[in-house]
């Protein structure tokens, strides 16, 4: 290994020793209960650990030494803390555990019940939720299907009149000649998940009960009991006539259902929309969700909506926070852009009906108390960053801040009476820490406007420029990164990439183009059959201006990273402006929207993005199909010149990887520089041993390519 090759192994391996705060509990003794995960090469993956920290009067006394619980899929205190709930995995089997006083009551093999598939872990459906009587655990799980066998196969001896073999165990019900019959699971990152239901553990009776009453039609998701334990309110989503991709995409046609303990189902009339995180407020009078309408864009604004409890087959949404088309005014004379979460803290509220969340705006993620009463919007303000409560305990709250360069700290307050809610103070719970390495760079806000057209409604985008704050005119080298998605955002916080780049003697300017969310529903639908036209002279507009603000930036050594979305950006840039870029790194890019939408898990993102309609219904438009593939980056392939490195998933479903392969081709064909490497891996390409690879060999090849390759 050369000299240069271990100086990155090095630095990269100090950067990964970074941890990030992945939740955090306020327990009632003052006990802050943390989970924390960090990367851990020797093993391949992520380590995840708890940290209990230990507190009077909002300030730090003591810190527990960290406790390894990687093995813990999920878990969940119940209201009193008499319990602990907690899902885990070892071997790929499946366990449920109850703790009390400090040892373990109940341990549950789920696979040896064999009542039901496995347990949902995962953002989108899971849950693990206690009964208000601490009585009973309530989970979403992959429905248990029959065993298929072929039309001929030999037997043994037949079932008795009794029902049993000949060994006397009871004959389970098969199927005979589906061993292959197809259903659809939710794609990507989802593999395998195809039918969800609900069970419920009850401790007393050490049992498990799939509950009865969901309908066919339908899959649950984020399940929750109601204050009095009488019904289970959830998401039901549609999955006819197809399913699409979830994850990343808050569009899915869904709606709130109640189920009771008699399996009544009811859904509320909530036609042409999409839910999320169904809460109960914590009067019991409300239910409290986010929602939006489907289809279009797979990211937007959400509006904040309640209803009336008992909930009913009349039972509609008031809107508490409606959608913001470009910004509002809230209290304190603070600009407000909308809410972009999909979800919650785990536990968001305080006293008086006051909703804690957060949100992306702009270029940051910002905090907010929302009064559900009166629809009132208060900011928590925090100017060096992004700032994210994760906790609620009466009107105690837990908030991590973040940054480019810095280690996740934690901080401690204590809400003010309604009204007054920004004057809150905050304590330090854990130490201020700049990342070694890190601490001569600054990042800068860059508020931008884009040489618009006449009659385009949206002019306005904005970037982050990260690097050094002076240097030699023209010595910096830099790379313009555009965000996946297209309707995502990069926000301040520490990216472990970004800092690797810093680290060697790069700046790099983040490009959150029109379309990225948190700037207003316009700019989001602004995009919208503008793809590969605004959104690439954007991130023109922010190199351009990035020269002119930094003049240390050297406008001979600028290269292109980007994935996804970010990825069909980096790929057009260089085919549009073949002689401004240096390198190109794309990851599982976007390369043909025709090809891609064939077989893509979101195949209505291709013509959403392209302007068109999507429907599978009546006679194939194939003039749509021509119009998104004049919007791709392959037709200017032929002009790339710049050596470009492709990082692929073979595992992606969102964006299939012979879209990666089919570029490759093409520019081997023009005779362009090009490198693919394939990796066993989804979309994100984010197992540590992958993310390893892919960043050092980012760093390789760039290097290579602006010839800063010397030992």
């Amino acid at each position: 290994m050369s000299s240069r090759i271990e100086k990155i192994v090095k630095t990269y391996r100090s950067l990964t020793q970074t941890p990030s705060l992945v939740a955090a509990n306020i327990r009632s003794n003052g006990i802050l209960s943390t989970t924390w995960s960090q990367r851990n090469l020797e093993k391949g993956k992520a380590t995840k650990f708890l940290r209990e920290i230990f507190t009077t009067d909002l300030k730090k006394i003591a810190e527990g030494l960290p406790v390894d619980v990687s093995n813990e899929l999920l878990s969940r205190n119940s209201a009193t803390e008499k319990f602990r709930a907690v899902l885990r995995e070892n071997d790929s089997k499946q366990y449920i555990e109850v703790w009390q006083n400090q040892n373990i009551i109940r341990t549950v093999d789920l696979a040896a019940l064999d009542v039901h598939g496995s347990v949902y872990s995962d953002v989108e459906f899971a849950s693990l939720e206690w009964s208000p009587n601490e009585q009973k655990l309530l989970y979403v799980v992959e429905k248990k299907v029959p065993k298929s066998e072929p039309f001929y196969k030999r037997k043994g001896p037949s079932p008795n009149e009794n029902g049993n073999n000949a060994n006397g165990t009871e004959e389970k019900t098969k199927t005979i000649g589906e061993e292959y019959l197809f259903t659809q699971d939710w794609g990507e990152q989802l593999v395998g998940k195809k039918r969800s239901i609900l069970a419920e553990y009850d401790i007393e009776s050490d049992t498990v009960e799939i509950l009865k009453g969901i309908p066919d039609d339908v899959c649950i998701a984020q399940p929750k009991y109601s204050p009095d334990g009488s019904y289970i309110v959830g998401i039901a989503y549609e999955v006819e006539p197809r399913k699409l991709g979830v994850i990343y995409c808050s569009n899915r046609p869904s709606t709130i259902f109640k189920l009771d303990l008699e399996g009544n189902f009811l859904k509320l009339p909530l036609c042409g929309y999409s839910v999320k995180s169904p809460i109960f407020s914590p009067d019991e009078k409300s239910l409290v969700w986010l929602q939006r309408k489907t289809g279009g864009p797979h990211h937007a604004a959400m509006q904040l909506v309640k209803t009336s409890l008992p909930l009913t087959e009349n039972s509609t949404p008031t809107i508490v926070v409606d959608v913001v088309d470009t910004e509002r005014k809230i209290h304190n004379g603070k600009t407000f852009y909308g809410l972009y979460n999909t979800g919650f803290p785990k536990r968001p509220w305080a006293s008086k009906n006051r909703l804690l969340l957060n949100t992306p705006q702009k270029y940051t993620i910002k905090s907010y108390v929302v009064n559900l009463d009166t629809g009132d919007i208060t900011e928590l303000e925090f100017v060096d960053g992004s700032q994210l409560i994760v906790d609620v305990n009466e009107d105690k709250l837990l908030a991590v801040r973040r940054n480019y360069f810095r280690v996740d700290q934690l901080f401690y307050g204590k809400l003010p009476s309604a009204g007054s809610e920004e004057t809150i103070t905050w304590t330090e719970v854990t130490d201020c820490q700049v990342i070694n390495g890190l601490e001569p760079f600054i990042y800068k806000y860059l508020d931008l406007s884009a040489d618009s057209l006449e009659g385009d409604c949206v002019s306005s985008f904005n970037a982050i420029y990260l690097g050094p704050e002076n240097g030699d005119k023209a010595s910096v080298p830099f790379i313009i990164w555009p965000h996946g998605g297209p309707h995502s955002v990069i926000s301040n916080y520490f990216i472990l990439e970004a800092a690797m780049f810093l680290s060697f003697g790069f700046a790099i300017v983040f490009v959150n183009y029109r379309g990225s969310i948190g700037s207003g529903q316009k700019s989001v639908d602004f995009l919208l059959g503008k793809v590969g036209t605004s959104d690439v002279s954007d991130c023109i507009v922010a190199t351009d201006k990035a020269l002119e603000i930094f003049p240390w930036l050297n406008p001979d050594s600028i290269v292109l990273v980007g994935g996804s979305h970010g990825g069909f950006l980096v790929a057009h840039l260089s085919g549009q402006y073949p002689d401004k870029f240096k390198a190109v790194v794309a990851r599982n890019p976007v390369i043909d929207l025709a090809s891609m939408s064939v077989i893509s898990d979101i195949p209505d993102w291709c013509y959403v993005e392209a302007g068109k309609e999507y429907t599978q219904k009546g006679e194939i438009e194939s003039e749509i199909l021509l119009e998104m593939r004049k919007v791709s980056p392959i037709v200017h392939a032929h002009k790339v010149k710049a050596p470009t490195l492709l990082q692929i998933g073979t595992k992606d479903l969102r964006v299939p990887c012979h879209q990666g392969t089919e570029y490759y081709l093409r520019l081997k064909a023009n005779g362009v520089t090009t490198k693919m490497n394939l990796y066993d891996d989804n979309h994100t390409l984010g197992t540590v041993t992958n993310e390893t690879d892919n960043i050092i060999n980012t760093l390789l090849w760039i290097q290579k390519h602006l010839g800063i390759d010397e030992e």
